[in-house]
């Protein structure tokens, strides 16, 4: 029985800023294994409190009458579950973001029937490494992703986490994050430079990329500078 169809806002520190945890619907298939989840007996603001104590804690899920979930689920705002009705009722403390709007295309993939390329535009991650999404050089470019949005939309933010496991050391690193309006296919020169990463990355490293000021496009390119596989967990642009 869902308790709450709004957002709530809870306090960072006493008498600070507020945090807007965001409603979502959340099927139950997610909480895997990789998922870190805690349950605890608590009223629905207590179970937000709790969840923004725990520095893994991104979700919480509420029934009533005190049935609290902390989850470290990665849910957009935009997620949309495959069976709405059957869904948890989740709080998250992702900001509203546009990966789920887009249309995403890639480099070859490495692997032919898992981490596919649209992993990264589902709007959740719940570490587990068939979540993420891996690609290939191709023809003489090095591997890329490139999302599509329609239209043009402001981007001030570009959030990438790197794989679960070790392997994120060879396969996250020289990654150049570009913002262009004309399509393309693994070069994207013509396109603003909204950010890199050099690495080398920690597992499930979380790298934010901010421009000064925000770049205007249709388009977001995530490309390697270097001949190796890309291996994307989860992006969030906003």
């Amino acid at each position: 029985m869902a308790l709450c169809t709004c957002n709530i806002m809870l306090p960072l520190v006493e008498g600070g800023d507020l945090m807007v945890w965001r409603r979502v619907m959340v099927e139950s298939s997610w909480l895997k294994e990789s998922v870190t989840q805690i349950s605890k007996n608590l009223s629905l603001i207590s179970c937000g409190v709790a969840c923004m104590k725990n520095d893994w804690c991104h979700l919480w899920c509420y029934d009533v009458p005190r049935e609290c979930l902390l989850t470290s689920l990665f849910v957009s705002t935009s997620y949309q579950p495959s069976q709405p009705d059957g869904g948890l009722d989740c709080f998250t403390d992702r900001k509203p973001e546009y990966t789920t709007q887009a249309a995403i295309t890639s480099s070859v993939h490495y692997h032919t029937s898992i981490k596919q390329r649209s992993n990264l535009v589902d709007g959740i991650y719940s570490s587990d490494i068939y979540d993420a999404s891996v690609v290939n050089s191709e023809s003489g470019a090095f591997a890329w992703f490139l999302l599509d949005f329609g239209n043009v939309i402001p981007v001030s933010e570009v959030i990438l986490i790197a794989q679960p496991n070790t392997n994120s050391y060879t396969y996250f690193r020289d990654i150049e994050v570009r913002v262009g309006n004309t399509q393309a296919s693994g070069n994207f020169a013509s396109y603003s430079m909204l950010g890199s990463f050099t690495g080398h990355a920690e597992p499930e490293q979380i790298v934010i990329l901010r421009p000064a000021t925000p770049l205007f496009g249709r388009y977001v390119s995530i490309q390697r500078t270097t001949d190796d596989l890309l291996q994307i967990a989860h992006l969030e642009v906003r």
